[in-house]
């Protein structure tokens, strides 16, 4: 199973708990569909380079996980679906990545 990261930005004006829902259903689609969440790391607002649809703050979250090939297209066609997400990326960890990655992980277990 190959590692991937998705990186989505929410419209600034969803309310907080519909942000939540968000994530919960794309995390779910992520289990259903035999993967494992690794990490979700909630950014927050943040201002946009550029304008999307007019608005110039979004709502940014990133989700790593691990899976097969078809999650990240099942999460893309999801993400296309929902209005309030403003731009999203889904890429696959590549080698150098994975490495950098376990030896950060090692150096953590041998100072504790």
């Amino acid at each position: 199973m190959a590692i991937y990261e998705a990186i989505f930005i929410m419209d600034s004006l969803v309310p907080p708990k519909d942000i939540e829902v968000a994530v919960e259903r794309f995390s779910g689609i992520i289990k259903e569909n035999g993967g494992t969440v690794r990490k979700i790391d909630k950014w927050g607002k943040k201002r946009l380079a550029y304008e999307i649809e007019k608005k110039q703050y979004g709502y940014y979250v990133s989700i790593e996980f691990e899976g097969t090939g078809n999650i990240p297209s099942l999460l893309e066609s999801d993400f296309n679906f929902n209005d309030k997400v403003l731009r999203y990326l889904v890429y696959r960890f590549n080698k150098n990545k994975l490495k950098v990655m376990k030896l950060k992980e090692k150096d953590k277990e041998e100072a504790a």
